[in-house]
């Protein structure tokens, strides 16, 4: 029986330390953040953008809905301004056509860091940049490019980031750190 108090007593111990240390960890999150600088948060998420193995395009329908599917985003320009290529039929042309506002999520698993693209998107059917924004081995999903393909141009506004292997977390207010781009308006 007094094994039984003894372990009870321990174990409620163990776990009220480790209570404590994550309480601490939390608090350090929020007030412990140092300022990082605008040209060290670009290069933090230029970091991010080429790590992360999920790469996601959200949109928005006629209802006002979100959508979110996973993409292939060719590398973001050095003005952040993201191009993809799609289906001239798909769902996300019309949703693009009806509402430009959308998001490129870029989610590192290994770093537990994410970035979020706030943009404008516009469709684009260039013969040139659809070349030039091509992969051979979509082929066989567009036959014919020229009918079959299209881009999307993602003109970016703003950029989120957080990242615990970067050390850059939410503020007190919950918010992300934030970089204003200028595509902004």
């Amino acid at each position: 029986m007094l094994k039984r108090i003894i372990v009870f007593v321990l174990t409620f111990l163990a776990m009220l330390l480790l209570f404590t240390t994550a309480l601490s960890a939390q608090d350090q999150q929020f007030q412990g953040q140092k300022e990082i600088s605008r040209d060290s948060l670009i290069m933090y998420a230029k970091a991010i953008v080429d790590s992360a193995r999920c790469r996601v395009l959200v949109t928005v329908d006629e209802d006002g809905k979100p959508h979110a599917r996973e993409m292939a985003p060719f590398e973001p320009e050095l003005d952040w301004t993201i191009w993809l290529g799609t289906s001239t039929t798909s769902r996300k042309v019309r949703q693009i056509q009806s509402n430009p506002n959308v998001i490129v999520f870029y989610y590192d698993t290994k770093g537990m860091s994410y970035v979020a693209v706030h943009g404008k998107a516009n469709l684009v059917n260039d013969p040139q940049l659809k070349e030039k924004y091509w992969v051979e081995g979509w082929k066989r999903y567009y036959p014919d490019r020229e009918k079959q393909y299209i881009l999307i141009k993602v003109i970016p506004e703003r950029l989120e980031i957080c990242s615990y292997k970067y050390h850059i977390f939410w503020n007190a207010e919950g918010l992300p750190a934030i970089v204003e781009l200028s595509g902004a308006k």
